[in-house]
């Protein structure tokens, strides 16, 4: 279920102490709410279909259909996927062409970095045509933990930087004590521009877990 966010708390760590900072503004989620992602998408999926909408899981989009040049040139719609190739280009007994689904308007959706997202862009030139600055990118590691009773406090939010990631690298870590009972999730993101070849964001996650004002927290 949706829990609503409670106290809202912002941090800078040091190997063994916590600093309480102010928000920053895009971090502020007063009147948010701590949920399960995958429960959210499957709850509006039923939505959708309940309005006639047609959901096809499992399909992925593997060809931008245009039609025209790049200058003015328009979206028809994606194509899907052959089914059934072997690893050698070959067709299977169980080959099934892909589709094409044409439409009105196109709406790519595909996250942080999208295949037909970029073909579309590049297509198009659209970061040009928006001046839109360089993307970031981070690789970020969680888990969801059963924690006992005394240390789920639902509707916690909780955000750090600092330890123990060098200054010279961007990142920092989340705590959302959720709705279901002693539950917790819990993750931590580096930005890929770090220097350190041997830095490691998942073992950079199992020290953050060890830091005393963590700690307790996932017992």
């Amino acid at each position: 279920g949706a829990q609503k966010v409670g106290e809202d708390k912002f941090w800078y760590l040091t190997e063994r102490r916590k600093i309480p900072l102010p928000t920053p503004p895009d971090m502020d989620n007063e009147g948010n709410y701590i949920v399960s992602l995958s429960r959210v998408v499957s709850y509006l999926g039923e939505k959708a279909e309940a309005l006639g909408v047609e959901i096809y899981p499992g399909f992925a989009g593997a060809e931008l259909l245009t039609s025209g040049d790049s200058d003015d040139g328009v979206v028809l719609g994606v194509a899907t996927g052959d089914m059934g190739v072997a690893k050698s280009g070959a067709h299977k007994a169980s080959f099934q062409r892909g589709v094409e689904i044409r439409a009105r308007a196109t709406l790519l959706a595909e996250g942080a970095r999208g295949s037909l997202t970029k073909e579309c862009m590049k297509r198009f030139g659209l970061r040009e045509a928006a001046g839109a600055q360089e993307m970031t990118y981070a690789l970020g590691v969680k888990e969801v933990w059963d924690v006992a009773e005394g240390n789920h406090r639902p509707g916690e939010a909780i955000h750090s930087i600092g330890w123990p990631l060098p200054r010279d690298t961007y990142g920092g870590s989340f705590v959302y004590h959720m709705k279901e009972k002693n539950r917790v999730s819990l993750g931590f993101v580096v930005g890929l521009d770090y220097n350190n070849p041997y830095l490691s964001p998942f073992q950079e996650f199992q020290r953050f877990k060890t830091h005393p004002a963590i700690r307790g927290r996932c017992r």
